[in-house]
């Protein structure tokens, strides 16, 4: 008895650490407003990964490979990633070495990337920072809400169709 309770309290821990290395770890700046838009694009992004860095790229004059490339070589978050491509425009500095600046601190959060790159909180900068999130996380809901809108006329369009082929087999 003392085995499989052993046993089962050990695959209990194994499920958690498992589960806790695939939970996403939210974005830290130090602005709650912040933060909360770029859990959205979290979110958003995870939906349309495409439309995120086709977005991202646009917004920020960033190749969308480049974008792509940092993300996964720093395994930065779809709202780190926003981060690192949004500072990276303000700073002038390329998302690779903002990205690499941010995991170099990890764990101080983007508040202190930003401030180590002359970007201080308050700043005319991180309001543009902040609107411009704001910004992508309205465009990418608009766009989601146009991606279901067209499946569902899609779906309506193939059962129409479905009808009437069937009524035709039937005459």
């Amino acid at each position: 008895m003392k085995k499989i309770m052993a046993t089962a309290a050990g695959l209990v821990i194994l499920e958690l650490l498992v589960v806790g290395a695939a939970v996403v770890r939210p974005s830290n700046t130090g602005d709650r407003d912040l933060d909360s838009l770029l859990g959205q694009i979290n979110e958003n992004a995870k939906a349309d990964p495409d439309a995120f860095f086709r977005q991202l790229s646009r917004q920020h004059n960033i190749p969308e490979e480049e974008i792509r490339l940092e993300k996964e070589r720093h395994g930065l978050s779809y709202g780190d990633t926003y981060m690192a491509a949004a500072l990276s425009r303000i700073s002038k500095r390329p998302i690779g070495t903002v990205a690499e600046g941010y995991k170099k601190g990890q764990g101080k959060g983007w508040g202190v990337t930003a401030m180590a790159m002359g970007i201080k909180p308050g700043s005319p900068e991180f309001h543009q920072m902040k609107a411009n999130a704001r910004g992508s996380v309205d465009h990418m809901t608009a766009v989601a809400k146009e991606k279901k809108k067209q499946q569902k006329l899609e779906k309506e369009r193939a059962r129409e169709q479905a009808r009437k082929t069937r009524g035709k087999d039937k005459k």
